[in-house]
């Protein structure tokens, strides 16, 4: 009697439908405008002025508006010649576009919401925004609310928030004011060390955008300006608690 033997076909793997035109880009193209404004916010910490915010926020409303031609231009001769005419007009607002645009192709209208709700973020949230929020008391809230290394002429660092340096080193009831000159806001912190009267300035650039520079200009004790080592060695004593240990180590005081 011959052997039996079992014999296997290889399974097809079933073919799949080619994607229809411009559907190809849904998570490329489409995923890439919606999260523009998000990816805006992001990069807004690496600008290191409004010259750079301006020019950030002009190749992200740039680059939304020219992924959104682009898909158009690769859908509309597979939508019907109304749904095409429709899209076309909703172009110029891109959250409503994302959403028709979806909605007509893959039944989906999620994105669209999605990118709505980033640009409405991007619109309120962005450098320029809180910039117009900027103010005297804000600049010295700002500061009080920071660490001894926000300085960036002092190399000190620590802890605690610099208002209870500042406490601890002048009372307090130590008093603050603030004084602008364009994009310099000046601010004085005054009060009592060891019972004479003492003072701390410290100058803050904001361009209306960014905070640029952070830095302590001077120390006065009983009206005498602090200059030199001895002003080094203030400056860490008020906000660090110690003495540098070496001149390696010691704030750099620029003028």
């Amino acid at each position: 009697m011959a052997p039996e033997f079992t014999v296997y076909t290889k399974t097809e793997k079933p073919i799949r439908p080619k994607p229809a035109k411009g559907e190809r880009s849904a998570e490329g193209g489409v995923w890439c405008m919606m999260i523009l404004p998000l990816a805006g916010l992001f990069l807004e910490m690496y600008a290191i002025d409004k010259y750079a915010g301006i020019a950030l926020w002009l190749i992200v409303i740039i680059m939304i508006y020219v992924c959104g031609i682009m898909d158009y231009r690769q859908i509309k001769d597979s939508l019907s010649a109304e749904k095409a005419e429709q899209l076309k007009k909703l172009l110029p607002i891109p959250p409503a576009y994302l959403f028709m645009r979806c909605k007509s192709t893959t039944g989906e209208s999620y994105k669209g919401i999605v990118m709505g709700i980033l640009l409405a973020a991007a619109m309120f949230s962005n450098g320029f925004v809180h910039g117009l929020m900027i103010n005297e008391e804000k600049i010295i809230e700002a500061v009080e609310y920071s660490t001894a290394s926000v300085f960036d002429n002092f190399s000190g660092q620590s802890d605690d928030v610099i208002e209870d340096s500042l406490k601890e080193w002048l009372g307090e009831d130590y008093t603050s004011a603030c004084t602008r000159k364009g994009d310099v806001y000046t601010i004085t912190f005054s009060g009592k060390h060891d019972g004479k009267p003492a003072e701390i300035t410290v100058e803050v650039v904001h361009d209306g955008f960014v905070y640029k520079t952070v830095k302590t200009k001077t120390v006065k004790t009983d009206g005498k300006e602090l200059e030199g080592d001895e002003l080094k060695d203030t400056l860490y004593e008020i906000f660090t608690d110690e003495k540098p240990a070496d001149e390696s180590s010691t704030a750099k005081t620029d003028e």
